[in-house]
């Protein structure tokens, strides 16, 4: 466990752990026996799926709290970073399961009840978010009961920016919220044909595309925003449920929307990124900002000691 301290790089140990907080995920959301949406049709991991109640949310919050204090005693010293990877990695399993959003227009083409489907997916993106944040705080109660030293790791270092914390973090919240929007546009587009009202409209991306694309949005999005201004991870993904708002509000007006159902096919949209998921959201964009955290720390380290 030293040579992380000493050499900034994880050593096998480490690696190992972290392999285990994500199987330990996984597993939990495979077999756990209360899953009403493994069970129902065409795999919708949504609140659009009526077998997801309140009661279920709860419960899964009690789940998400105990696995992230569980892994994060397993792994102590290094328990919060590590077990904070345990429920997003769960989630994860569920939004690469997913069926395609397409597919509940192509069944009802409607504008109106795109418009439906929206409205409720507006803000869904925030319960699934309260699960990932019952993980970091699961993480964190192990961490603050378990640990004995203080550690010395690469990601304690001035930012290039200084900023009030409070500033920091808004700004990391915002510029996430906007950029990642962004980006889920263009790394998440599928095939695309030009188009006289909305400029161009693209096809529905296939579930390892959107993995690729969330992922890698928002580990730019926290690489940034820990290097330029020192805030941790969590902020970036807390971003992802305003992420899903933001493009909702911005691209599925109901003038688009109307449109869109009358001039081309089910599996068209006028911005990729309403044909996401929440929970896609949520889930990678989390493991997202983690790994680009630990990537900036990792930068850091280098240009300052290794570079030379």
């Amino acid at each position: 466990m030293e040579e992380l301290l000493l050499q900034n790089e994880l050593s096998w140990l480490t690696r190992i752990r972290i392999v285990i907080a994500y199987a330990i995920g996984v597993l939990v959301i495979l077999y756990f026996p209360i899953q009403p949406v493994q069970t129902t049709a065409n795999n919708i991991f949504s609140f659009l799926n009526p077998g997801i109640t309140p009661s279920y949310l709860m419960i899964w919050a009690a789940v998400s709290l105990a696995l992230g204090f569980i892994v994060s005693a397993v792994c102590t010293p290094y328990g919060f970073y590590i077990g904070s990877i345990t429920v997003p990695a769960a989630l994860s399993v569920w939004a690469f399961k997913s069926s395609d959003l397409s597919n509940l227009f192509q069944a009802d083409p409607a504008a109106s009840s795109r418009l439906a489907i929206y409205s409720v997916l507006r803000f869904e993106s925030f319960a699934w978010l309260v699960l990932v944040l019952f993980g970091f705080a699961g993480a964190f109660a192990a961490e603050k009961l378990l640990r004995r030293k203080q550690l010395d790791l690469p990601d304690n270092f001035q930012p290039a920016v200084k900023l009030q914390p409070s500033a920091a973090i808004g700004l990391t919240i915002i510029g996430t919220t906007i950029i990642a929007s962004y980006l889920l546009n263009f790394l998440a587009a599928d095939i695309s044909y030009p188009d006289p009202k909305v400029g161009h409209i693209t096809g529905q991306p296939a579930n390892i595309q959107i993995a690729f694309a969330v992922l890698i949005s928002f580990m730019a999005c926290a690489f940034a925003a820990k290097l330029y201004l020192g805030v941790s991870y969590i902020w970036p993904s807390i971003a992802t449920a305003f992420v899903t708002l933001f493009t909702i509000i911005a691209y599925a007006k109901s003038s688009t929307l109307g449109y869109m159902a009358q001039s081309w096919a089910a599996v068209y949209f006028s911005k990729t990124s309403i044909s996401i998921w929440p929970i896609q959201v949520v889930a990678f964009g989390t493991l997202g900002s983690i790994w680009g955290y630990w990537l900036a720390a990792r930068y850091r380290y280098w240009r300052e000691f290794e570079s030379k």
